[in-house]
């Protein structure tokens, strides 16, 4: 399997510049799982607006946790990514929005909950306007001299399925384990009067007892 690398410096490079940027697709290397970010797409021109109101990622292999109780298989995605902005672009931020695609791996043939700050549970719903995400922190950080914004967000998200016999949902557990391959999309994109350019990245999901 193949799939794009880079560093987030390469972004910020899009950002300053509005240049179109060329990567080179890397094979990927399970033994030292990098973080894994990519480049939005850049056929149609940016603007210099747009390309500074861009969000850049920097995410490692997301944990999920598998459990059985009974028939009930539940797998607890510990969902932690940290997303960049710079640190101007950032005053002229309304929102920032994130979104997953689960639907892509194995995760979307579960219904899912959430838990919210004030402890109410949602199903198969998950906040992506970050403002209401209080399980997250924005620090000021430099890369290259550049002056960023750095929001780490991490919140669970538990999946779960009932089976016919708890030999039935280990079964099911045991093939999850054995699943290396699953990748997960995350979308981001600022609001600022209008909706900017949304940029994606990737990451490996590692399923654990």
């Amino acid at each position: 399997m193949r799939t794009i690398f880079s560093l987030i410096l390469v972004s910020i490079m899009l950002w300053s510049c509005s240049k179109k940027n060329d990567v080179t697709p890397t094979p990927t290397d399970t033994t030292k799982t990098p973080p894994v970010t990519t480049i939005p797409d850049t056929t149609k021109k940016l603007t210099r607006d747009d390309s500074i109101h861009m969000v850049a990622f920097i995410i490692y292999p997301q944990k999920v946790k598998t459990t059985v109780s009974g028939k009930v298989l539940t797998l607890a995605l510990d969902e932690n990514l940290n997303l960049f902005v710079l640190a101007d672009a950032y005053q002229t931020t309304y929102a920032v929005h994130l979104t997953e695609d689960f639907k892509s791996t194995r995760l979307g043939a579960f219904d899912f909950t959430t838990i919210s700050e004030d402890g109410i549970t949602a199903h198969n719903y998950i906040e992506g306007n970050l403002n209401n995400v209080k399980t997250k922190t924005i620090s000021d950080t430099t890369i290259k001299g550049v002056k960023v914004k750095k929001i780490n967000v991490r919140r669970t998200v538990t999946f779960s399925k009932e089976y016919g016999s708890n030999q039935l949902a280990t079964d099911q557990q045991n093939l999850i384990l054995g699943k290396t391959d699953d990748i997960l999309t995350f979308s981001s994109y600022i609001y600022y009067q209008k909706n900017y350019p949304v940029t994606s990245a990737v990451a490996y999901l590692k399923y654990v007892k």
